[in-house]
């Protein structure tokens, strides 16, 4: 609630905002599993603000606290203008309080919202396979959390993992599906699963809005691809599912060859997960705990 020109921030007021604050860059729901429950979008993990006890004065610091805080979701969340700091010893007027409560709600609405350029790729694995093949072969990767909520603070601040192949040193002609398999690649991209939904940037193939809060413990298909022509029955599924608890997630890429022919080169499959960078600003700072990643079984 805004506080009133000429009026005094009471502590109450200043909770009030905390409250707000923490639910975004904190956590007021931690502890708590409980699928499709929509608290669990909330809270990247970073400490929360502490409270004013009533009938104690704000302090600068206190404010400067949810201040700095802000100014870390207004860098990430596309919540534009960074909010200057109360000078120790100035009153702080009914403006300066209001600022932070706009700038509070603009980082919950767009919380979700992470921009690229403070995201980093890497981590995951890949595996390999140079041996020829001519049935379904698998490949299954597994992110793993400490705990659930360690998992959600991941996705909510733009966590997300990835997959992309690469097939070299094939045969063509009758008989060989390589080249399926190279355009199937090709066409498809990169894969990227995120908290809610699952996009490619190639063309061709068919993604799901399927993501990390759409899991269950068993695999559903998260995105499909092709080949085309004389390839049309080489086909790509990539499938997707969480523990009991939520704590790891698994990917699991299958690749079919077309009946009678079977694959030779070297195939790879790559996974990676994508990650919030480390993010201070003041007094404040936010560190998004990354997943431990393991190779369940190979191609």
């Amino acid at each position: 609630m805004a506080v009133v020109a000429g009026n005094k921030a009471l502590a109450s007021d200043y909770n009030t905002l905390r409250g707000e604050v923490n639910r975004w860059f904190a956590d007021n729901y931690s502890g708590s599993i409980s699928f499709g429950n929509a608290n669990q979008t909330w809270g990247w993990g970073g400490a929360a603000a502490a409270s004013v006890s009533t009938g104690d004065l704000m302090t600068a610091a206190q404010m400067n606290a949810l201040i700095d805080r802000c100014n870390i979701g207004e860098d990430i969340s596309n919540a534009s203008g960074a909010l200057s700091q109360i000078v120790t010893g100035n009153q702080m007027t009914a403006a300066e309080f209001n600022a932070i409560e706009t700038k509070s709600d603009g980082i919950a609405t767009n919380r979700l919202i992470i921009e690229g350029s403070e995201m980093s790729t890497g981590g995951g694995g890949n595996s390999s396979r140079a041996t020829t093949w001519a049935a379904a072969v698998n490949a299954t990767y597994r992110y793993t959390f400490t705990s659930f909520d360690k998992a959600r603070y991941f996705w909510n601040s733009g966590g997300a993992i990835t997959f992309y192949g690469t097939i070299t040193g094939y045969s063509t002609g009758t008989g060989w599906d390589g080249a399926g398999f190279s355009e199937i690649f090709t066409n498809m991209g990169t894969v990227t699963m995120d908290y809610t939904n699952c996009t490619y940037t190639g063309s061709g193939g068919s993604s799901s809005s399927i993501g990390f809060y759409d899991l269950t413990t068993s695999y559903q298909t998260i995105h499909s691809q092709a080949g085309t022509g004389a390839y049309t029955d080489a086909t790509l599924v990539l499938a997707a599912r969480r523990s009991a608890t939520g704590n790891y997630v698994e990917l699991r890429v299958t690749l079919t060859p077309g009946a009678g022919r079977s694959v030779n080169g070297t195939t790879t499959c790559y996974s990676q997960r994508r990650k919030l960078n480390n993010q201070t600003s003041g007094g404040a700072s936010l560190t998004i705990t990354d997943a431990t990643y393991s190779l369940v079984d190979g191609l």
